[in-house]
């Protein structure tokens, strides 16, 4: 089976994400092919914008070239059996900054269009309501201006890969479009190199009352214990930001995350995740269900701390005495291994689905209403 990755490379979550489904898809059998200009053309413009005279001129001059480098990107994905988005919502539901999925699909009628995100949209709480249901709810930074409230449901895509889910909140009950496949990140990049030196790594800042209160503790806490750290800030490559993270021995999570890719990548390095609520990192709880009652379990790799200054430099201390980041990997890949590794088994049957037709291109339609 060809598959068509559709991503870009840019310093984000996409990257990684994308090219552990290509040696996920190599090593069952089918035929990748990676297409880093991909996003790219899924948002080029192809008609004027009428907002003013100057919008409409540029957006004119704009439109040939758009729809000749469209075109061209259609002819060569053409081949394919299968096209796989990889984008996570709400960007990848957002028809203001992603147009040409449905051109896509209407050009190429008979391959199936998959989203491969980090989490699946019914639990992602919010924005499952804003997109699902149309309720209102928290959106920021203009983001209604690209988002229609309740424009799509599941039916944007013929069906869904993910890597987790948000444990805090519980799957629709009845049959869902999606396969849970994890994420292979083990490209040789991520492993221990403290080389016995004790280093904590300081999240990038967020925003808000609450996130720049703890954020105050964490600081005074390492001023107190008197440790090595480094505060995230600026912009990194993907090799230099693994480089920080091969260095770190303990990282202070800013705020709450839907899946927190640097959770993973920072345990594969043999770092501990310390964090002041136990549901900030709902994605990293150790369940087996995916449907019923849930309850804030992590491996040993996570640690929930009391938000006291006094406290948490007590706690980092002893976490300088005893850290062992050959310890923290293998823990990761024996209590999370499809975090690390992928789960083939579960990529396979979702090729050996869309190979017999059951997962087709149409099947998109039916999702209408599923998970509102």
């Amino acid at each position: 089976m060809k598959v068509a990755i559709l991503a870009d490379d840019r310093p984000s979550y996409v990257r990684p994400l994308a090219e552990g489904l290509f040696r996920m898809l190599e090593a069952c059998g089918a035929e990748p092919v990676m297409h880093y200009d991909g996003l790219a053309h899924l948002g080029l413009r192809r008609s004027v914008d009428p907002t003013s005279l100057r919008s409409i001129a540029g957006s004119t001059l704009r439109l040939i070239p758009s729809r000749r480098a469209f075109d061209e990107f259609v002819e060569r994905v053409s081949g394919a059996d299968l096209i796989i988005v990889v984008l996570h919502v709400p960007a990848s539901f957002a028809k203001g900054v992603f147009p040409n999925i449905e051109t896509l699909r209407e050009r190429l009628p008979n391959v199936p269009i998959v989203n491969y995100d980090m989490v699946f949209l019914p639990t992602l709480n919010s924005w499952a309501r804003f997109l699902l249901r149309g309720e209102k709810t928290a959106i920021r930074g203009g983001a209604d201006r690209i988002f229609d409230r309740g424009s799509f449901g599941l039916e944007r895509y013929d069906w869904y890969l993910m890597a987790s889910v948000e444990r805090e909140l519980r799957l629709p009950p009845g049959p869902l479009p999606y396969s849970l496949i994890g994420l292979d990140l083990d490209d040789g990049s991520l492993y221990p190199d403290q080389k016995g030196k004790f280093s904590v790594l300081v999240d990038f800042i967020r925003q808000g009352e609450q996130n720049l209160a703890y954020r105050k503790v964490q600081l005074e806490a390492l001023r107190l214990a008197g440790v090595d750290y480094m505060v995230l800030e600026g912009r990194y490559s993907m090799e230099e930001i693994r480089a920080v993270y091969r260095r770190s021995s303990m990282y202070f999570l800013a705020f709450c995350e839907s899946f927190g890719l640097p959770v993973c990548e920072l345990q594969a390095c043999g770092c501990r995740i310390y964090m002041p609520d136990a549901y900030w990192a709902s994605s990293h709880w150790i369940s087996e269900s995916v449907h019923g009652p849930r309850e804030p379990r992590y491996s040993s790799n996570f640690v929930v701390y009391e938000n006291d200054a006094e406290l948490l430099a007590e706690r980092i201390r002893e976490e300088a005495r005893t850290f062992d980041p050959a310890s923290v990997r293998a823990t990761f890949e024996r209590v999370q291994p499809q975090l690390l590794h992928g789960d083939r088994a579960a990529l396979s049957e979702f090729l050996a689905r869309a190979e017999d037709g059951t997962i087709h291109s149409r099947l998109h339609e039916s999702h209408v209403g599923v998970g509102g």
